[in-house]
């Protein structure tokens, strides 16, 4: 009886072993084929404790079972090759950089062995420049993806994944980067390149998620560096703002997001006119204070005129001295109107109503000025001869001592020259040279009257 016993135990012992392997390896099978039932905690676990390699591994696996679910699903697959394109990119950039490096490397190696006393030419890096990745993929990345039938557990992974994938090829980015300026101390271009997949993600006006930017490039040095990069190389002022904002906050520090954009104006001057332009018409929106928005605008003004781009300037000037006609600075918003428009060769626009700011009484400080750029107007119009006689007389009389009718006083020379009347313009070209001996109009004086005594 007891051998009986033992053995209905050892059969009801050995049965529930075979049942529990029996079912533990029917869940393995299940998880197998739909790896994303087990798999959500353990991806989340690895990012909590940084472990991006793990974590990754663990998507992957994750996103084999999210494939297998949304076959044909046209969404997911735009998903997919958004993510393949990013790859591509990331290793595109990858591959000129090291070879930049090598390159560098062997131009040191054949300097070293060579006999010229390192007086070679030196080779030059032949890298693309990292705006140039940027504009060539911004049509393919700017096309939003939409995956329908999501859970919210599945839109956060691929979220979450999209995103550590992103960080995981910006790092490798920067490794090479770093490489090439270890090679090369006068490359400094690692950020930009760093730059280029985060700068595809966003629009206009969003914000870099600095989550994809590797870890050690997160420090507010780092940001700042960072920030310059979108603002001078990728022209984003926006985006170059968030990011040394965020770098002020780590280090606790004041920020004003209108004293960043009108620095960063002057940073970029009158090389990157357009950007310094966005740049001061930011801060020109944040302003609620009038006489500020009126100063920053004088400020583009005399940007767009250093610039050469005298159409814009007078844009601007006309549009102060319209919105704030009660401002202080209106009329010197006018005169520099009409100035922009004389180095504009715009005549007929400044002969249309240059007479109604002449006679303003706002005006008066800037009559002279406004006078001669009438002057020039009418000299360069055809059967104004008779206006253009009177308003030199006029100018001569009252501001006979000012250096401004140098160009008068050697037109009138040149037009007795053209009449023949040589007496006449060697006396206007002699005044000239005596009185304003420094002008351009006495320097060509001079000239003619060599020539003449010649």
């Amino acid at each position: 009886m007891r051998t009986k016993k033992g053995d209905v135990l050892k059969f009801k012992f050995s049965f529930i072993v075979l049942l529990i392997y029996f079912l533990v390896s029917i869940n393995v099978s299940i998880i197998k084929a739909n790896p994303e039932i087990m798999d959500f905690a353990a991806f989340y676990k690895a990012i909590e404790v940084k472990d991006d390699q793990k974590a990754i591994s663990i998507g992957e696996s994750i996103l084999v079972g999210l494939e297998k679910k949304y076959a044909g699903n046209a969404g997911f697959t735009a998903y997919k090759s958004k993510l393949n394109s990013a790859e591509f990119l990331a290793k595109q950039m990858q591959q000129q950089l090291r070879a930049a490096t090598k390159k560098q490397m062997l131009s040191f190696t054949e300097e070293f062995f060579s006999s010229d006393n390192g007086e070679g030419q030196k080779r030059l890096i032949s890298v693309a420049p990292a705006k140039q990745f940027y504009e060539t993929s911004v049509k393919l990345f700017s096309k939003p993806v939409k995956i329908k039938n999501l859970t919210d557990k599945e839109k956060s992974f691929l979220v979450q994944y999209y995103n550590l994938k992103l960080k995981n090829f910006t790092s490798e980015i920067a490794k090479a980067g770093q490489a090439l300026a270890v090679a090369e101390p006068g490359f400094e271009g690692t950020h930009d390149y760093v730059l280029v997949l985060p700068l595809l993600h966003i629009s206009s006006d969003r914000l870099i998620n600095i989550e994809v930017l590797p870890d050690w490039m997160r420090r507010p040095d780092e940001l700042d560096i960072f920030a310059d990069s979108c603002l001078m190389h990728f022209g984003f002022p926006f985006q170059a703002m968030s990011l040394a904002k965020k770098s002020a906050q780590i280090r606790k520090a004041s920020f004003s997001e209108l004293d960043y954009y009108r620095s960063a104006a002057k940073k970029c001057g009158v090389s990157l006119s357009h950007i310094a332009a966005d740049c001061l018409n930011r801060a020109i929106e944040l302003t609620e204070d009038d006489d500020t928005s009126v100063t920053l605008q004088f400020e583009l003004v005399q940007l767009w005129q250093d610039s050469k781009n005298y159409a814009l300037a007078a844009g601007r000037a006309k549009k102060i001295f319209e919105n704030y006609p009660k401002d202080k600075r209106a009329a010197k918003a006018v005169w520099l109107y009409y100035y922009s428009l004389s180095r504009n060769d715009n005549i007929r626009e400044i002969l249309a109503d240059i007479d109604r700011a002449l006679y303003d009484k706002k005006c008066q400080p800037y009559r002279a000025k406004l006078m001669y750029v009438k002057w020039w107007a009418l000299r360069g119009s055809r059967g104004q001869e008779a206006r253009t006689a009177a308003l030199e007389y006029e100018l001569l009389k009252l501001y006979g001592d000012d250096p401004m009718v140098a160009p008068i006083m050697l037109s009138r020379a040149t037009d007795c020259m053209a009449k023949a009347d040589y007496p006449g313009a060697y006396k206007i070209m002699t005044e000239l040279v005596r009185k304003f001996p420094s002008t351009r109009s006495a320097i060509e004086a001079k000239k003619m009257l060599v020539k003449n005594q010649n």
